[in-house]
């Protein structure tokens, strides 16, 4: 079951997460609280430490760690979403490596995240730019399908030359050749492409 699904369950529900992984982690005293993250989003789970097998796994894991989890449903205004799980067994798990993104470099160095881009395309941020692009892609192609007679092209993003007022361009090896770029506009193509199709968009980047 995806986390987005657990929030229309009614409060005692049983549940099982499988695949889920560790957004955050926080131990108290007679509690551990993990949230976990899928896909869908992320949802609070709360383990007791009066039981010492399931607690033992939880003080385990670090953040991105994996596991299947099983409890039940809660109601919890306080918690992300307003429930939560409260965790009855882990049937399984792996332990990852620390995670090297911490609160202060997520917000002090942006060339250490372009380095490390794999990994913060999972944060909570990245996470909603993604939907959000996913969403505007979409409108941009239902606007241009559902008036009929538009087709959706693609130009090279290897080009040899630059386009009309092109002042910058960005040369890139490419095989034995040194005079290839990065394209900075679909303008040639489409205009090319309209004698084949008539209508036509393109949705691509653009280096200039």
């Amino acid at each position: 079951m995806s986390i987005k699904d657990v929030f229309s369950l009614s409060d005692g529900a049983e549940v099982t997460i499988r695949g889920g992984w560790v957004y955050r982690k926080r131990e108290l005293k007679d509690k551990i609280f993990l949230v976990i993250r899928d896909g869908s989003g992320i949802i609070q789970t709360v383990i007791s430490k009066s039981d010492p097998n399931v607690a033992g796994i939880a003080s385990k894991l670090n953040i991105e760690s994996s596991l299947v989890l099983t409890g039940t449903v809660k109601r919890e205004p306080r918690a992300p979403g307003g429930a939560e799980i409260h965790v009855r067994s882990i049937d399984w798990y792996y332990v990852g490596d620390a995670f090297p993104i911490n609160e202060d470099a997520a917000k002090a160095d942006s060339e250490y995240l372009l380095d490390v881009r794999h990994l913060w395309v999972r944060s909570r941020r990245m996470w909603a730019v993604l939907r959000v692009r996913h969403t505007v892609f979409g409108a941009i192609h239902e606007f241009f399908r559902s008036r009929g007679g538009y087709y959706e092209v693609q130009g090279p993003m290897f080009v040899s030359a630059a386009v009309e007022g092109g002042a910058t361009l960005f040369p890139v090896k490419y095989f034995d050749r040194e005079d290839v770029y990065l394209t900075q506009s679909s303008q040639f193509y489409l205009e090319v492409l309209i004698y084949a199709l008539e209508k036509v968009y393109t949705v691509a980047p653009s280096f200039s």
